[in-house]
């Protein structure tokens, strides 16, 4: 049984970009994290939110006219990408945790904005779980996380709405106890929103998957 709030052997936090951002939350998260990530213009989320990263990744194409910072920090590893590549920034800051031997990785500055990105950034949960990392979007108002097969047990999160999607292929065998909408042995499907907006009624909702790979989004109402 796999619990959401399990601590892994290395926590890492990538900044991202995009227009949903609080720099108090990015604080307080990043003095939880082992390795700091920015992937390109998270740069200035960073400068923003008093915290000194350990890498910047990317093209650099949204830091400006200037491109590629300086900072005033030694030991800060600055690797850069060209524009023209199949990878998006985040996607490379995931590798580059994962090759860092990070088991989990938080994600701020990764909804809002265009559209696309946003598509892509919930991807990047799915990419993320084939390297073994289990990868968190989040923002001041909501969660998205991977749930595996086995039994997961998700703590309330009061005034809050929980739902789940299925990430690619159908998501069998699906069990989930201490919501207002149970399900037995149900299957989830990408192209039907079944799991959407669900709701807390005990202090944990218990998941059960047999096959497939669930996407988690928790939102505050």
């Amino acid at each position: 049984m796999s619990h959401i709030q399990d601590i892994h052997p290395r926590r890492a936090l990538i900044l991202c970009a995009a227009p949903e951002w609080d720099g108090r939350l990015a604080a307080e998260e990043g003095k939880k994290a082992d390795l700091v990530i920015c992937a390109d213009g998270g740069y200035l989320r960073a400068v923003s939110a008093g915290i000194v990263p350990d890498v910047l990744i990317g093209d650099f194409d949204s830091c400006g006219p200037e491109g590629v910072p300086d900072l005033p920090v030694k030991d800060l590893d600055k690797i850069v990408y060209p524009v023209r590549k199949d990878d998006t920034d985040l996607i490379l800051a995931l590798r580059h945790a994962a090759e860092m031997g990070c088991r989990e990785a938080v994600v701020l500055g990764c909804f809002g904005g265009r559209l696309d990105h946003t598509v892509g950034n919930l991807q990047s949960i799915a990419y993320g779980w084939k390297l073994g990392l289990r990868v968190t979007l989040i923002d001041a108002r909501n969660r998205a996380f991977p749930v595996g097969t086995g039994k997961t047990v998700i703590p309330r999160e009061e005034n809050s709405y929980i739902s789940f999607f299925a990430m690619g292929e159908p998501c069998r065998g699906i069990t989930y106890e201490g919501l207002s909408y149970p399900l037995t042995g149900a299957v989830l499907e990408a192209d039907y929103p079944l799991g959407v907006s669900n709701e807390f009624t005990a202090e944990e909702a218990t998941v059960t998957l047999e096959q497939g790979l669930l996407l988690c989004i928790i939102a505050k109402k």
